[in-house]
């Protein structure tokens, strides 16, 4: 009896041999992913060795990172084995730059001859480390993959590539030539229409500059196209308000319209969610040909968008006009390149020869499928695409700020499963983490990157968890890292005496991780000016500030200070004094008349003499003096660290309650990472007064003694939760009409309305998106009308 196991290996060297005797552009690509099946690997991409330095990528596995497309160009300046005239090496190096996983596992580099002039160099990477068995297999295996590129060369005619230059790079640069003619008829016949002109020539002009305008328009689709067939397109996938999406296409056509000949109609089923995930743009793109299609068509009667749910997770639209003359043999052409220009009530529409062509790419690009059809009723186009129906909790943890450069998290963790899951909802979540599986890796990525913060598995095999966490924060480029520690096993103490922030116990809890991250994130992209007209002592101040882990905005000309950062969110300023107009006294005064900056704290960080009498004119302008003779970089960088921490802690509980006249604020919540969140915010935005409690119960115990201008509730808390702590505070007689805003970090459907039904006045999701916390604040307490 044939083993079914053998016959299923034969089939997929038949199938290989078949591609590669046809000379298929993506049979190295098919080649790859045989080699991750068969030999258990997780990624495999294919060069071919240029001048015995550059690696030009052939093909590449699914499961390798998509930057390696067909025809690129990659260096590796550690590489030992590029220019090797052997027939066969093999190398593992930990600094290798070709890392082609997502995740930073076992790596190896295979030089190998194709023939007597071309050399392959092969990439493959592995859960576990190479053996000697591996590498002795590959030595045969590189046999079989010269024998394969042989055949498949030869089919090509020898060329490998375009002649080894990318499609889409010959399309995009043929297409920046061709543009640029094109932008100067435009420009020229603008110039040319403001000459004293004929009728007869202004309508030359005229026509001249609409073709002009198809043609640029033209040539950006087929750059989209090229893009589509290279692999060099993208998927922009957020998180999308769909009705408003839609409501926002439909009204850019119906100034088109007369509504009494031409109704323009949106209909969405019910079931369809308001939040998806999809690419937002591409649909816009393809709604808006179909509709300009549809309106050019149409002179009297209906065009109706409507948008259901189809299966796996997939949406429908249609579009349908009751006008007819397309006609029934046009429809199987319709979708070709320059077919739709055929038509005649589309000739002098705005649409493309390819703009069908390159909607119909576009939706099979995000999964889906388009068809066009006529009946009775008239002209329908049908298509479907992915759409990630995004539960609310999702949805709302896809407002975390926008990656910034503090967006990078080592995560050391060993097991695959969990370590893809994580990746999964850092990504979600606007952050890139980088995965590595030992102590090895993570040194030497602590080498190449400055993290936002390391995610510590303390189970992993062949080391100390807890001895690695204290190496980390040994290492020079980790001291100021936060280490977030997970474990199967609770040692949460010990952790925590060796410098942990925050400690997990799997399985971890992702609502809240992300709250830790955002904490420190809003931390490290804190801006702190610095200005000083000597450049070697504001070099070492600019150090100071991001050996603390914070973002410089360094200047020695005073006098352009303050349309520097006229449009920037300041933290906090380090001030020389001794400088030309403005000096240091006059620049604070600037500094602090402006409205956002009053609250600004400013260090005065100087050399120079007899300032004492000055210092009069700015007293309280200021926070700290620090004289340059006494104070060296480190004394400094402990001030600022302890001038942007002070942002995160409230003040007394007794100091809030004395004052009078402004505004108080009381948040309740128990986790302390979401209370430094808020805090930091608040007291950022001038909102200094707060008063934090960590359970529904003493919120309301401080309630039924003090007045608050304004109640933060997290729903989800010890002792009294914040439902119910809502229901007692709106009994007593002077919180009636205070506003009080629920926070909850577990947005599921229906939260909203029983926060409401509470009580609240308001609700807002966490992780809480910056912006729209701070104009609720400003609303509620009076200040945003």
């Amino acid at each position: 009896m044939i083993h079914g196991v053998k016959l299923e290996t034969l089939a997929k060297i038949n199938g290989l041999t078949k591609s590669s005797r046809n000379g298929l552009d993506n049979f190295p690509d098919e080649l790859c992913n045989y080699l991750v099946s068969e030999f258990e690997l997780q990624a495999a991409v294919l060069f071919k060795v240029e001048h015995n330095e550059s690696l030009i990528v052939l093909g590449k596995s699914s499961g390798a990172r998509k930057n390696y497309l067909r025809g690129s160009s990659f260096e590796c300046s550690k590489c030992r084995i590029i220019g090797d005239n052997t027939e066969f090496s093999i190398h593992s190096d930990s600094n290798c730059e070709l890392q082609i996983s997502e995740f930073l596992i076992y790596e190896s580099c295979v030089s190998f001859k194709i023939d007597m002039e071309q050399k392959g160099f092969l990439t493959i990477a592995k859960k576990t480390p190479f053996s000697q068995v591996d590498k002795d297999a590959f030595s045969k295996i590189t046999s079989f993959l010269s024998f394969m590129l042989q055949t498949w060369i030869s089919a090509k005619g020898g060329n490998v590539l375009l002649s080894d230059v990318p499609f889409n790079s010959i399309v995009g640069d043929t297409a920046q030539e061709l543009r640029t003619p094109a932008n100067t008829i435009i420009g020229f016949t603008s110039i040319l229409n403001e000459e004293n002109l004929s009728s007869s020539q202004a309508e030359y002009v005229a026509t001249i500059k609409k073709n002009a305008h198809n043609l640029l328009v033209t040539i950006n689709d087929l750059v989209d196209l090229a893009k589509l067939e290279t692999g060099a397109l993208t998927r922009n996938v957020k998180s999308v308000n769909l009705p408003n999406l839609l409501n926002e296409t439909i009204d850019l056509f119906k100034n088109r319209f007369k509504e009494d000949v031409v109704a323009l109609k949106l209909n969405i089923d019910n079931d369809v969610p308001a939040k998806i995930s999809l690419d937002d743009q591409k649909l816009r793109y393809v709604l808006n040909n179909l509709l300009t299609i549809a309106s050019a068509i149409t002179s009297r009667g209906e065009i109706t968008l409507n948008v259901q749910p189809a299966p796996a997770q997939q949406i429908r639209f249609s579009v349908m006009c009751t006008s007819s003359v397309i006609k029934d043999d046009k429809l199987s052409t319709i979708f070709n390149p320059f077919e739709l220009l055929k038509i005649d009530e589309l000739k002098n529409s705005n649409l493309t020869g390819l703009s069908l062509t390159l909607a119909k790419r576009y939706v099979n690009f995000l999964a889906g499928q388009i068809s066009a059809s006529v009946g009775t009723k008239g002209l329908t186009f049908t298509f479907t695409i992915s759409g990630e129906i995004m539960s609310d909790i999702i949805s709302n943890l896809s407002k975390l700020p926008a990656p910034t450069t503090h967006n990078k998290v080592l995560v050391i963790e060993d097991d695959f499963a969990t370590s893809k899951l994580l990746s999964n909802y850092l990504n979600k979540w606007g952050y890139d983490p980088v995965i590595v599986n030992n102590a090895e890796q993570t040194f030497t990525q602590l080498e190449k990157e400055t993290y936002l913060a390391v995610i510590l598995d303390i189970e992993i095999p062949n080391y100390n968890g807890l001895e690695l966490l204290k190496k980390i924060h040994e290492h020079p480029n980790a001291k100021n890292i936060p280490v977030i520690v997970c474990s199967v096993e609770p040692e949460q103490q010990k952790a925590f005496m060796m410098g942990a922030v925050e400690y997990f116990v799997k399985p971890i809890n992702y609502n809240y991780l992300v709250e830790v991250l955002t904490s420190y994130k809003l931390r490290k992209n804190s801006n702190i000016l610095c200005v000083d007209d000597d450049l070697p002592t504001l070099n070492l101040v600019k150090q100071a500030i991001q050996n603390a882990g914070f973002n410089p905005v360094a200047e020695n000309i005073s006098a352009n200070v303050m349309d520097l950062i006229k449009n920037m969110d300041i933290d906090l300023a380090i001030v020389d004094l001794d400088m030309p107009h403005p000096n240091g006294f006059e620049l604070i005064k600037m500094i602090k008349s402006e409205k956002k900056f009053t609250n600004l704290p400013i260090i005065i960080y100087t050399g120079k003499e007899n300032y004492a009498d000055d210092l009069k004119n700015i007293d309280g302008l200021f926070e700290d003096l620090l004289d340059k003779r006494s104070t060296n970089i480190e004394d400094l960088a402990e001030t600022i660290n302890s001038m942007i921490n002070r942002y995160e802690m409230p003040p007394p509980v007794e100091e809030v309650i004395d004052k009078d006249d402004v505004v108080k604020i009381l948040l309740a919540e128990d986790y302390k990472h979401s209370q430094i969140i808020v805090t930091r915010l608040l007291k950022k935005n001038g909102f200094e007064n707060i008063v934090v409690v960590e359970n529904g119960e003493a919120a309301l115990d401080i309630a039924k003694k003090e007045k608050f201008n304004l109640i933060l509730m997290d729903m989800q808390m010890p002792i009294m939760n914040g439902f119910e702590a809502t229901e007692k505070i709106r009994l007593i007689p002077d919180y009636k009409d205070i506003p009080i805003i629920a926070l909850t970090a577990f947005a599921m459907k229906g939260d909203r309305e029983k926060c409401l039904e509470a009580g609240a006045t308001d609700y807002i999701p966490k992780p809480i998106d910056s912006k729209e916390f701070i104009e609720k604040i400003k609303y509620y307490t009076g200040q945003l009308k």
